[in-house]
């Protein structure tokens, strides 16, 4: 079984947010915050609603930075993964039944937090093409 999501790679003044998940069998790692593409959604779509209900917030900006395929013992993960902002004055809030902590990572950080296991690949990717990923000209 594949399960497709979207996650956000959201960059404010050169650090990244990361979530700490709330509960579940991987309660205590850290995410990129994001979720579920439902039936008949396109993954920006989803994006943009999960952010809003997670988060409590809007992004804009967004452009496709990589999919993740990962495989967990009992589903297979596509995980689309967008680089984007938040809207202007936005400030996002855990939604505590979700996420317990957020944090705003520097590239040298990003391995001060145990990272779900689909998402380590990515962070190590994303070391080396900090400054692509985030460049001005992109967003």
């Amino acid at each position: 079984m594949t399960v497709h999501v979207s996650a956000a790679l959201i960059n404010r003044n050169g650090r990244l947010l990361a979530a700490r998940r709330a509960d579940g069998e991987q309660a205590g790692l850290w995410e990129l915050p994001g979720g579920k593409v439902e039936d008949g959604e396109v993954a920006v779509d989803a994006l943009r609603r999960e952010i809003r209900e997670e988060l409590g917030c809007d992004v804009r900006s967004l452009w496709l930075y990589d999919t993740v395929e990962y495989d967990y013992p009992d589903f297979h993960l596509s995980m689309d993964c967008f680089v984007c902002t938040l809207a202007e004055g936005a400030e996002p809030q855990a939604c505590e039944r979700i996420h317990s902590e957020l944090r705003w990572l520097s590239r040298d950080e990003l391995f001060d937090v145990e990272w779900l296991p689909a998402d380590v690949s990515l962070m190590r990717a994303l070391t080396y093409y900090w400054d692509e990923a985030f460049s001005d000209q992109l967003l």
